[in-house]
């Protein structure tokens, strides 16, 4: 992001910012007993509380050049909530910390929060405090989530038997970053795969209905990878999988898209990434469920597997029948792959 010496952070000060930015988004709503403006918020919850973190952070999550300043701020949100929907919870608030270079300008700040505000208000999640403070770069958006607590759905549940089920498509996040990057290329469903890498649909309704279900054993999101997440499952429930590549929902466009960047599309699908899809284990009797359910939700539901005793492996079953041991090529953060 260019950076001007007109009217950036440093011109207005922290507390003028704060101003700001406070009045961009949802600060109030039910259960905030004491929120922006005092040294700490007081929240009020139903019952057990869901909370997790998760950050953006310029150069490693997004760069400028494909990623507005609004896409920043829903992607911050989003990624959270999907972490709580990913344990059958329901978002109410989010705590938002920026690392803010002193000389970015304020426009581009107030254009993150439009995005968190925007996100936010799609997910009736209320901004109930945050934190300021100065780096030398690169920018960062740390953002904590709470909620309520329903019926928790772990990652150590599935049971041989278990049906392995997945929401919407995947690979679309792999798949709208090529195009991003190559504006040039022209693809069935486009638009639609970019915006899912700009800015992902965190699957709040469907976990909330999934986690309410008790027919569901299991539950990921699907943030490093579809293959990857789902052998961070099967490896907490200790079991085995079978994954049928042919059942993988796959977005319009998608293997478009792997043709012009030259590359196999299951290669997207089972390790792009960033789909923030929720990936479950369900026994037989969601199986009749399923289309209603899908109906209810506008989202599709697919069994693309079957959760096996752990001593029958873990496989991924090819178009050609082929089986090969199901590999994790997802994104590890340290290891820089994915």
């Amino acid at each position: 992001m260019p950076r001007s010496p007109d009217s950036t952070v440093a011109s207005i000060g922290e507390f003028g910012l704060i101003d700001r930015l406070r009045r961009l988004v949802p600060t109030g709503g039910p259960g905030v007993v004491l929120g922006v403006g005092d040294d700490a918020a007081v929240l009020r919850f139903t019952g057990p509380v869901v909370a997790t973190c998760d950050a953006q952070i310029e150069g490693v999550h997004f760069t400028w050049d494909l990623c507005g300043p609004d896409d920043v701020g829903w992607r911050a949100i989003a990624v959270n909530l999907s972490d709580i929907a990913a344990v059958g919870g329901t978002p109410r608030f989010v705590l938002i910390s920026l690392a803010l270079p002193p000389d970015i300008p304020v426009a581009t700040v107030e254009g993150i929060y439009a995005g968190v505000a925007q996100a936010s208000s799609a997910h009736s999640v209320v901004v109930a405090g945050g934190n300021l403070s100065r780096t030398p770069g690169p920018l960062a958006v740390d953002v904590t989530a709470l909620g309520d607590a329903g019926r928790v759905v772990a990652r150590a549940g599935a049971r041989p038997g278990d049906g392995v089920w997945i929401t919407g498509t995947v690979g679309k996040a792999a798949a709208g970053r090529y195009l991003a990057q190559h504006p040039g290329v022209r693809v069935p469903g486009g638009a639609a795969l970019v915006a899912a890498f700009r800015r992902p649909t965190p699957r709040v309704q469907a976990g909330g209905l999934l986690g309410q279900n008790p027919a569901v054993s299991a539950m990921i999101d699907t943030s490093d990878g579809t293959a990857s997440d789902l052998l961070h499952l099967v490896t907490a429930s200790g079991v085995g999988v079978r994954v049928d590549e042919a059942r993988l929902p796959v977005p319009e466009g998608l293997p478009e898209t792997a043709g012009e960047a030259g590359n196999d599309p299951a290669e997207w699908m089972l390790g792009g990434g960033e789909d923030y899809e929720l990936l479950f284990t369900a026994a037989g009797a969601f199986d009749p469920q399923a289309p209603g359910l899908a109906g209810t939700l506008g989202t599709p539901l697919t069994r693309i597997g079957e959760i096996l005793p752990a001593s029958d492996g873990r496989w991924l079953m090819g178009r050609g029948g082929r089986r090969r041991p199901l590999a994790a090529p997802g994104w590890d953060h340290f290891r820089g792959e994915g």
